[in-house]
């Protein structure tokens, strides 16, 4: 059948049936394309190069830094060795100790104290002379910082009840001073007050 045997009008529509099946197929083909496109797992498309492992590791080596070793003594239900973490206080060794013993004075203690580590808490019985809960002196007869109580710390030249409150209230609130240069954070005291303690003082770890 020779084309030109077809009239103008039958021409246009073979030629429209043409394009009509060239759209349908076209369409076709992008839509198998982006369904298989859409199909991939996001979890393949992008990962994440990080491990929960190392995560976890690293969790585990701060709490280890962080572990506390206190001995307690005295009038408590269940003396011993207890494993702290950094930040705890006295009341909550005391409460691992088993609570206080009947005939304990509750008042030979500052439950409110940061533990420290190789810190000897001793509760006293009642009628029976309160010892420091800590060792506070070095050798070279200096107070320690972190582990004087108010009594002791008024002993130091310079200071007296209102700044070794003060010095007790910053230490229970932000933990043990890393060094005597950071008194100079509790309030009334100075770099110039500071440098008139630093023959006395000591700050142990």
């Amino acid at each position: 059948m020779n084309w030109n045997s077809f009239s103008n009008r039958e021409k246009i529509f073979m030629f429209m049936i043409v394009v009509l099946i060239g759209g349908i197929l076209w369409l076709s083909r992008g839509t198998t394309a982006d369904s298989d496109a859409s199909a991939i797992p996001a979890s393949i498309e992008k990962r994440d190069d990080s491990s929960p492992h190392d995560s976890i590791k690293e969790k585990e080596a701060d709490i280890t830094k962080e572990t506390l070793v206190v001995d307690v003594k005295g009038a408590v239900r269940k003396p011993g060795v207890f494993e702290m973490k950094s930040g705890q206080r006295v009341n909550d060794v005391v409460q691992l100790a088993g609570g206080f013993s009947e005939d304990a004075d509750v008042n030979s203690v500052n439950l409110a104290q940061v533990l420290v580590d190789e810190m000897v808490i001793y509760v006293a019985k009642v009628g029976e002379e309160a010892l420091p809960v800590v060792s506070n002196e070095k050798e070279d007869g200096k107070i320690d910082i972190n582990r004087a109580e108010d009594t002791e710390l008024e002993t130091i030249p310079g200071i007296g009840p209102s700044k070794a409150g003060a010095i007790i209230a910053y230490r229970e609130e932000n933990g043990p001073f890393s060094s005597i240069d950071e008194l100079v954070n509790v309030p009334g005291i100075g770099q110039k007050t500071l440098e008139q303690l630093k023959e006395y003082i000591t700050a142990g770890k």
